[in-house]
């Protein structure tokens, strides 16, 4: 180990996946995390991300893909758009994706860590505590936390468009639906409404299927997001099969009514939270520099499917600027080149996420036209999701779609439109 100790406050896959990168390259790091393994296992389902080829990859350098198994791989994903011009379309993955429960995934790679001889410090880390931990590291880097922690970091107005949610989520763990064949992911867009999503998850139980709800505040999907389970569980599934009858009928279809129900009530989650990019680094008032990774750094709606992946790459790039120079100084100098090569990739992340929060312009309506009736862009389109800055360039102009649309042979975006 060098001389050098990194504190890293938050035990999400942006904090584990960046302790354990220093712990494999001989840098000394301690993790910070509000509870234990056995708590985060026996806690409240936090998210379910879908994790793409370059984080796999990652996963399986730092020896920690304990899931990955055919059976698990999720091969395609389905977009249906809903609507008076309703289309589908299926890509093709050529790098499965894959979802794990976050609490299995958290709680096995803390003990990971720990296990591999790494420190592990179990207690709730407010914004007041930073300076204290500064002098015990030499660089603190905040992995996770909301409210004060995040905060400290400056708001970067020019990629934080809203003030306020975009979305409503609910999202549960399920029985009674048949998975797709071959094992797929697939959002439907309900035009003025919002989205249903649709996982194949790795959970407690095995393969299971995650439903979530992107509700539009106003529209037809968001009294879902309001329901609370608890109070009323019968009634929560059947307004969830009510809404997916009207506006997923195709996932409608595989659903069992009889079986169908939430798997328990700590399988749920609800909320809404407001995109936002934030600088990579603070000054504290004792004159220490502090980095943020991950959705500390870059909080985007789960609607593109990005957090974890974008957390993974901000893990491993700061990982590969601190091994660089592992024993410093990582003083304000350091920050501000690490923060640039972090929002090289993670601004373009938001771009892209928020313009998929609007409705869709002409242009990238024409795309969606040509994805069904064209396979290689369908495929094209969906392996983008493991480098969402194709996918920005392809859709954030109407040049840079009837650019895209020419290489695959396709005529003129205009003329989809009127076709």
């Amino acid at each position: 180990m060098t001389s050098a100790s990194i504190g890293i406050v938050g035990a999400g896959i942006a904090g584990l996946h960046l302790g354990l990168f220093l712990q494999q390259h001989g840098i000394a790091a301690t993790l910070y995390s509000d509870r234990t393994p056995d708590q985060i296992r026996a806690g409240r389902l936090p998210n379910a991300p879908l994790v793409f080829g370059h984080t796999r990859a990652r996963e399986r350098a730092l020896g920690v893909n304990h899931w990955d198994d055919p059976a698990h791989d999720v091969r395609s994903f389905y977009v249906r758009v809903g609507g008076e011009r309703p289309l589908a379309f299926r890509g093709n993955l050529a790098r499965p994706a894959i979802c794990v429960d976050q609490r299995l995934y958290q709680a096995r790679l803390l003990e990971d860590f720990a296990a591999r001889g790494g420190r592990v410090v179990t207690g709730p880390i407010a914004a007041g505590d930073l300076g204290r931990l500064a002098g015990k590291h030499a660089l603190v880097v905040v992995a996770a936390g909301r409210g004060s922690l995040a905060e400290i970091f400056p708001r970067v107005p020019e990629h934080s468009p809203y003030s306020a949610p975009q979305r409503r989520l609910v999202g549960a763990i399920f029985r009674g639906i048949t998975p797709t064949d071959p094992l797929g992911a697939g959002v439907t867009v309900v035009p003025g409404h919002g989205e249903v999503i649709e996982l194949p998850m790795v959970s407690f139980d095995g393969l299971r299927i995650v439903l979530g709800i992107e509700a539009l505040p106003g529209g037809a999907l968001e009294p879902l997001t309001h329901l609370r389970y608890e109070d009323d569980p019968r009634g929560f599934a059947d307004l969830t099969l009510a809404l997916l009858r009207q506006h997923a009928p195709d996932l409608h279809a595989r659903i069992d009514p009889a079986a169908f129900a939430p798997t328990r009530p700590l399988d749920l989650l609800q909320g809404a939270l407001t995109p936002v990019v934030r600088r990579a680094y603070a000054r504290l008032d004792g004159g220490a520099c502090v980095m943020a990774i991950g959705d500390v750094q870059a909080l985007n709606d789960p609607l593109t499917g990005q957090g974890a992946n974008t957390a993974s790459h901000s893990a491993w790039t700061l990982g590969e600027a601190i091994r660089e120079r592992p024993d410093g100084p990582f003083d304000e100098a350091f920050c501000r080149r690490a923060e640039g090569r972090l929002r090289d990739y993670a601004d373009t992340v938001a771009d892209y996420t928020n313009m998929m929060l609007q409705p869709p312009a002409p242009h990238r309506l024409d795309f969606m036209v040509a994805a069904a009736r064209r396979q290689a862009i369908a495929d094209e389109h969906v392996n983008n999701f493991d480098a969402p800055a194709r996918n920005w360039a392809i859709l954030a102009t109407p040049e840079g779609t009837a650019a895209f649309l020419h290489r695959h042979g396709v005529v003129p975006a205009p003329a989809l439109a009127a076709s």
